[in-house]
């Protein structure tokens, strides 16, 4: 029997793990700045970005600046149209005849006094061609008529009747100046004289107008006496077109 010299048995006894050996294991970097925190005796704790929110807000509307610009530019033209369409209709259909309602007949003095006046307030439909009026304002409004050796502002020189059942004319304007301009005038001394004609549009031709007036007016000036040895007349009211 084997005796150990401290008197044990020959029992035989465990073998201890041998020590590994660790110095040639390099430490990752997180382990090691564990390791100093703990070391340190604070608390390491990660950094992590602010948490976003679940639903992001509802982004704001564009403003709809192109619809405020189209309803801007429908304003411009309709008051464009409202302004202007006027101007335009009667610079194409030029001076107007006025209403169809002469009234009341207006009496006229067979015999004029000094002043020279055979009627006062007289509608354009009852003047008749080679009267000269005073008080003239327009070819539309009523006028004085006087002795054409008295001072007046114009004179109906001519007028033609349209036929009555002849539908209204395109060129009416056109064919009332042709008209008017075959009317001779004498000079005038006193002023210069500028031929105004009035004729029928579409909507007088539907309520029965026919007429078409050329008034010789003074401008810069008066007259004092008849620009026309005789006034034409030409009533075509009872023409039937063939």
């Amino acid at each position: 029997m084997d005796t150990r010299p401290d008197g044990s048995g020959d029992e035989s006894t465990p073998d201890a793990p041998e020590p590994t050996d660790t110095a040639g294991t390099p430490e990752s970097p997180e382990a090691s700045e564990t390791a100093e925190a703990a070391g340190s005796g604070d608390r390491y704790v990660p950094y992590l970005p602010p948490r976003q929110p679940d639903t992001a807000p509802a982004p704001r509307p564009r403003r709809q600046r192109g619809w405020w610009i189209a309803i801007g530019a429908l304003v411009v033209v309709a008051l464009a149209v409202f302004v202007l369409w006027p101007l335009l209709s009667s610079a194409q259909n030029g001076p107007s005849g006025e209403t169809l309602d002469p009234g009341p007949t207006v009496s006229r003095d067979a015999e004029p006094g000094l002043d020279g006046i055979v009627a006062r307030e007289v509608p354009p439909a009852q003047i008749v061609p080679g009267d000269c009026l005073t008080d003239f304002e327009s070819v539309g409004e009523p006028s004085t008529v006087v002795e054409c050796n008295r001072d007046h502002e114009a004179q109906l020189v001519g007028r033609k009747l349209w036929p009555t059942g002849r539908a209204f004319p395109e060129d009416m304007q056109a064919a009332a100046e042709r008209f008017c301009a075959t009317i001779e005038l004498d000079s005038a001394a006193n002023a210069q004289v500028i031929v105004e004609i009035s004729h029928p549009t579409q909507g007088t031709w539907d309520e029965g107008d026919r007429r078409v007036d050329c008034l010789a007016v003074a401008h810069d000036g008066t007259l004092d006496a008849s620009l026309v040895a005789e006034p034409v007349l030409e009533d075509w009211t009872d023409h039937v077109d063939g």
